[in-house]
């Protein structure tokens, strides 16, 4: 009797065996997701020091510098271009070498079109500056490349340009917002008692223009007027004037579309 029991023992034994390949095979998964989620946290800071790194690295092969830059600013062989780059933090999707490679493509057609048509008066190419900053690519003009002093009518005879312009962003997801300039001088008309509506006027009118004339979506489109108070020059001579009264076109980054209004980050409530 002693004997049967003892076998009836070792019987049960050899069926819950095969718990313990169960428990090894559950462990080994649990560790592979572990790993497999570990490798999928990309560490973003260093990921964009990284980008940061080739981009500087590989720069100077794909641009040569002028014969008279700016800090940071680059020009191609073909059509001149300056591209004054201002250090700032690096974001998480933001690529300065596409805006350069569209700063170099918006210079070269605007170019194109002047050579072709001829004259356009006071505009001239050299009134427009491409700056890189964290808001994104800055086309920035000067006031009478698009209007006449004290007016936010824009001069029939850059009409072509500014269509050259709008050609190459209707194309483009970024959000685009238009901000006007003015210097400290002060302006009290009938139409614009202060420089706050030269300059809310002045952005609204480009804008006006890109809606009525090519096919943008309104909601990727921004006006803004700041006046006097964002001056780049000091007000005190007029070289420093003409700097401040200006009109910056600005294709936003990735990043800066966050803190747009209407494009911010959806939330989802927990389950």
């Amino acid at each position: 009797m002693k004997k049967r029991k003892k076998h009836q023992e070792e019987e049960h034994e050899n069926l819950e065996r095969w718990l313990v390949s169960y428990a090894d095979f559950i462990t080994l998964l649990f560790a592979f997701f572990v790993t497999m989620y570990a490798i999928s946290r990309v560490d973003e800071r260093k990921l964009g020091s990284m980008v940061e790194s080739l981009h500087r690295a590989l720069g100077s092969t794909m641009l040569t510098q002028a014969s008279h830059p700016e800090p940071g600013a680059f020009q191609s062989s073909a059509y001149p271009v300056n591209v004054a780059i201002v250090p700032t933090p690096r974001e998480k999707g933001v690529s300065s070498e596409d805006f350069e490679k569209l700063a170099q493509d918006i210079r070269k057609k605007m170019a194109e079109r002047m050579e072709h048509d001829g004259s356009y008066g006071e505009a001239s190419l050299n009134e427009l500056k491409f700056i890189i900053d964290k808001r994104g690519l800055v086309l920035r003009f000067s006031e009478r490349f698009f209007f006449d002093s004290g007016d936010a009518s824009i001069r029939p005879e850059v009409v072509p340009l500014l269509t050259v312009l709008a050609q190459s962003l209707e194309a483009l997801p970024n959000q685009v917002r238009i901000e006007g300039h003015t210097d400290s001088v002060p302006i009290r008309t009938t139409r614009f008692p202060s420089n706050w509506e030269l300059s809310t006027a002045r952005a609204t009118s480009i804008v006006h223009y890109f809606l009525t004339h090519h096919r943008f979506e309104p909601n990727r489109l921004s006006a803004a007027g700041y006046g006097e108070f964002r001056p780049i020059a000091k007000n005190q001579t007029a070289d420093g004037r003409s700097q401040n009264r200006r009109v910056d076109i600005v294709i936003l980054s990735a990043k800066e579309e966050e803190n747009e209004p209407g494009m911010e980050k959806k939330v989802y409530p927990t389950i």
